[in-house]
């Protein structure tokens, strides 16, 4: 497989493909953030950093077999709901997720597969669905991990179904301590001047 992955993070896509045994024949990468390139490249010296999607010319990974992707959620979580939630076209949120369209419409790839929060506006979940041509599945990572996080995934892959439980909790992979809950949530520390505490009040995990 050739693959091309828009806001790769530290490449958990190429991990996910690893894991599910998908040989890797091309992985080029989209990403700016200097750590998560860092750890990308230690992990995976082979995958090609290509920079900033905003720069980029789809038209080179013309054929590509998979164009993976989730642009960043910070512009449509609840989290930002106080504070300039984006709910419809016009802001930065979407300029990014454009550009994982056009890599889509560019490439042509055999599949597709887009994810992003499930607490968006139910406004920006419909433009997606628009643009992309396919209904979001929603899954929880906790049904196959110890951390409670709800997001949304849009693909053209044919017969996608919820992952089993594996029944993973909080204690059964801390080191050391004890968990405050069964399941962990997303510690909202960079979010608007918020604290740890935060994350413990917010039975959501948003």
């Amino acid at each position: 497989m050739n693959i091309v992955s828009l806001f790769d993070g530290i490449s958990c896509g190429r991990v996910a493909l690893d894991r599910a045994g998908i040989a890797v024949n091309s992985y080029s990468a989209f990403e700016i953030d200097k750590t998560a390139r860092a750890i990308s490249r230690y992990n995976y010296p082979d995958i090609r950093q290509q920079g900033d999607v905003l720069d980029a010319d789809f038209s080179r990974f013309a054929g590509h077999d998979i164009v993976m992707g989730g642009s960043p959620c910070t512009f449509w979580s609840i989290a930002k709901a106080k504070h300039g939630r984006e709910i419809d076209k016009s802001g930065v949120g979407w300029k990014l997720f454009m550009r994982y369209v056009e890599a889509v419409r560019v490439i042509s790839p055999r599949f597709f597969i887009y994810e992003n929060v499930a607490s968006m506006h139910q406004n920006i979940r419909e433009y997606i669905s628009e643009e992309l041509g396919a209904k979001p599945v929603l899954i929880n990572s906790a049904l196959v991990s110890a951390q409670s996080r709800k997001r949304l995934y849009w693909t053209n892959i044919p017969n996608i179904t919820q992952p089993d439980d594996k029944g993973i909790m909080l204690k059964d992979i801390i080191t050391s301590g004890l968990p405050y809950q069964d399941k962990s949530h997303c510690i909202t520390a960079t979010y608007d001047g918020a604290v740890f505490w935060n994350s413990i009040c917010d039975g959501n995990g948003a």
